[in-house]
């Protein structure tokens, strides 16, 4: 049986001395594991198809061993990514983000379109890529149902005045007085970085600019929250 998807590759490793076992997140089925054959000559033809954040038709074949990729049309490889080293780890964060998240055989439309614009933004567009990361992570926590509370206590729905916390037992934002032991503190910057990324549309991150070292500020502590809702160490490099 064959089947076409419009996926991309957001994991890849070594299967048997030529192969190679890919992770593919697709439009049409959610995540799908698959097999080439043979790509790992030089003159493989889907060599290609194997790359982390390649973007294609891929055409599908069930075997004894799973499924096996036959044909790949590539739309766009997103080579850019991978020729600066702070666009390349945020991009391979991203796509680590998403192999945690997505479920086998699970559409997820929106989700599948907000990685095209996060991949496109850094592949083709001058701006931070950690704002890109970030604006990816606040999308993931508030698509799954953990939207951050950035203007008031989660608990208490009192306005932030001077300090706010992020608890790491529950995820959620809350103020001095209702933080738990278990809190790591927010600064003024990180807070302020936070609540202009999550209005912030991929089209515009290029237009903003938040105070310098904010953003890795902001990057570790949502790392830390998606790390602890998930039970799953990232691959920050």
């Amino acid at each position: 049986m064959e089947e076409k998807v419009k996926a991309i590759v957001i994991s890849s490793k070594d299967f048997k001395e030529k192969d190679k076992q890919i992770v593919l997140f697709s439009l049409e089925k959610g995540k799908v594991t698959a097999f080439l054959k043979g790509v790992k000559g030089a003159n493989a033809k889907l060599k290609f198809a194997k790359e982390l954040f390649c973007f294609g038709d891929y055409v599908l074949t069930e075997s004894k061993v799973g499924k096996i990729v036959t044909s790949c049309e590539p739309i766009d490889m997103f080579y850019d990514i991978t020729q600066n080293y702070e666009n390349f780890s945020q991009g391979a964060l991203i796509l680590d983000v998403l192999n945690t998240v997505v479920n086998f055989n699970e559409t997820n439309t929106a989700l599948f379109i907000n990685t095209l614009k996060a991949l496109k933004i850094l592949a083709y567009e001058k701006v931070n890529p950690h704002y890109v990361s970030l604006k990816f992570l606040i999308g993931i926590f508030e698509a799954l149902g953990y939207k951050l509370s950035l203007n008031k206590c989660c608990c208490c729905g009192g306005l932030f005045v001077n300090r706010r916390f992020l608890c790491l037992e529950t995820g959620e934002i809350t103020c001095l007085g209702c933080k738990s032991p278990q809190s790591i503190e927010i600064s003024n910057s990180v807070h302020t970085a936070l609540r202009i990324l999550s209005t912030t549309d991929y089209e515009k991150l290029s237009t903003i600019k938040l105070v310098s070292g904010s953003e890795k500020e902001a990057l570790f502590l949502l790392v830390q929250n998606f790390e602890q809702r998930f039970s799953k160490k990232l691959k920050i490099f």
